[in-house]
């Protein structure tokens, strides 16, 4: 069934890549392994590889993380636990964070950068 050539709004199109899905069709998986996107969609047929988002998944991460790390410092810093356990608490903590926000947000970076037509290979070489 084709879609009609109008894109979804922003909001509708970041929620789908915060679920790792289509940004256009919102039926698609956006990514066929943990952080390597599919070339094009298997619902809608949308190419989505061409969309790089090189960094920016990782900066918007780290950002996203900071108040999280902070407390985690604190945590550590001020904490009445001996450092020899509250440390790997920390790393574990700090670690689980990542692993879990990184794809979601490359997800949502992706749809953000499909929908405003920037992120491929195209625009580079122009």
């Amino acid at each position: 069934m084709p879609l009609p050539d109008d894109k979804p709004g922003l909001l509708i199109a970041v929620g789908r890549g915060l679920r790792f899905r289509c940004p256009r069709c919102g039926k698609g998986r956006l990514f066929r392994a943990y952080l390597k996107q599919v070339e094009t969609c298997d619902e809608c047929g949308e190419p989505l590889g061409h969309v790089r988002a090189d960094d920016g998944p990782a900066w918007l991460t780290v950002l996203s993380l900071g108040p999280f790390l902070v407390a985690i410092t604190f945590f550590v810093s001020f904490g009445h636990l001996p450092l020899w356990t509250s440390l790997p608490i920390a790393i574990i903590a700090v670690t689980g964070a990542v692993l879990i926000l990184l794809p979601r947000m490359k997800g949502a970076f992706i749809a953000a950068l499909w929908l405003s037509g920037f992120g491929s290979r195209e625009n580079d070489e122009a």
